[in-house]
């Protein structure tokens, strides 16, 4: 336990952080769910309102096309986003996954946590920025959209999940439910849709500024000078020689490291390589064949992981030091968890909104009693769509 703390210690200091603010701060708090153990704490503030009204007014045929293509990406992505859980389940399914998604935090879960809660790790400095970005895109589109139709922002301010301590921190905008209520149907769904949409908009822009500016400049700049790997799968041929780690040398006499890597994204299933390894200062050649990705058909593999990429910066660019990767890597947490959050948030379950477009759809068509018990259906459904993703080892 102590290990782990310590591997973690900045997203601990910042749960104390964030624990200690809330705590000076708890006249101000309005908390939800079953605290202590699975509860929203609601911090409220005027953050952010002046300016929601005022580029509503100042942009507003601006806002008006982005709320109709809103509209659209809410519909069609709430739509597109329920069949294809159902898709990934058969996918998890035919193919025996056993292992699933997770909680996208700061935490290296050597310790087996990831056995109760599986943890997608992401490095605390690029988690806390894009976080930052993707919540404050989201809501302050929430917010400008709902002021474009005349419905009054009453606060904004931070929010938190929390189990025991707050973990994550999001944002939220709080429109005055009665007047949102009283608008026509389509400018409901608007204000619904426009923090996927403007999600999926900055993750596409972060990701043009990705692959465009970042990507050359690294390429430019920095240098892979080793390519080194932890373990070996037991359906790799390396374990025929008793290989378990080792340096990367060469694939098939490319000795450039940046070539191999993309060399070996393009693999075919059951291809003859040569792989030169260094294991501990002992140079050895073996003779391999790739099989099949046990996860992804058709795709092949060598069989090792855990691996790191020692690099350097290319002659001329020493001042520079770690920058180039550092920003590379920042801009693709930014575009990729924009777009991931905004598919997330267009799933039909009560919480999310996408979960209140399909209300708002549902109520339109149907009695209210039926439109209520058919959304309840779909958002138990998806729970347990979502359940199985995260733990597919239940279905087995």
């Amino acid at each position: 336990m102590f290990t782990f703390i310590a591997n973690n210690s900045a997203f601990f200091m910042f749960v104390l952080f964030l624990s200690l603010f809330l705590y000076f701060k708890r006249k101000n708090l309005v908390i939800s769910g079953s605290f202590p153990f699975l509860y929203m704490m609601m911090y409220k503030t005027s953050i952010g309102l002046d300016k929601m009204k005022k580029w509503s007014k100042s942009h507003s045929n601006v806002f008006l096309y982005l709320s109709y293509l809103s509209i659209f990406i809410g519909i069609v992505g709430m739509i597109a986003m329920f069949f294809f859980m159902f898709w990934q389940l058969g996918f998890i399914i035919d193919n025996h996954i056993t292992s699933g998604g997770g909680l996208v935090l700061p935490l290296k879960t050597e310790s087996g946590l990831e056995g109760a809660v599986p943890i997608i790790y992401v490095p605390f400095w690029y988690w806390i920025i894009a976080l930052f970005v993707l919540v404050i895109v989201h809501e302050f589109a929430h917010g400008v959209i709902a002021e474009r139709f005349n419905v009054k922002i009453k606060s904004s301010g931070f929010a938190f999940l929390g189990i025991l301590a707050p973990i994550l921190p999001a944002a939220f905008v709080e429109p005055d439910e009665k007047q949102l209520s009283k608008k026509p149907r389509w400018q409901q769904i608007a204000v619904f849709g426009a923090g996927s949409t403007s999600n999926f908009i900055f993750g596409a822009i972060f990701l043009l500024i990705s692959l465009f500016v970042a990507a050359p400049f690294l390429s430019t700049t920095m240098q892979v000078d080793s390519i080194t790997f932890s373990q070996v799968m037991n359906e790799s041929d390396l374990k025929n020689y008793g290989v378990e780690s080792g340096e990367l040398l060469s694939v098939n006499n490319i000795t450039n490291k940046e070539e191999i890597m993309v060399f070996l994204q393009t693999l075919d299933v059951n291809e003859q390589l040569n792989l030169t390894l260094n294991q501990s200062g002992i140079v050895n050649t073996y003779e391999i064949s790739t099989f099949e990705n046990p996860q992804i058909k058709d795709k092949a593999m060598i069989g090792i992981s855990g691996i790191k990429q020692k690099t350097s910066n290319a002659p001329g660019y020493e001042w520079l030091g770690n920058f180039p990767l550092e920003f590379h890597t920042l801009l693709f947490y930014i575009w990729f968890l924009n777009i991931a959050i905004g598919m997330m948030n267009l799933l039909p379950i009560w919480i999310t909104d996408g979960g209140q477009i399909a209300k708002s759809i549902l109520t339109k068509y149907f009695k209210e009693k039926i439109a209520l018990n058919v959304y309840n259906f779909i958002s138990f459904l998806s729970l347990i769509i979502i359940i199985f993703t995260i733990w597919p080892f239940l279905l087995f």
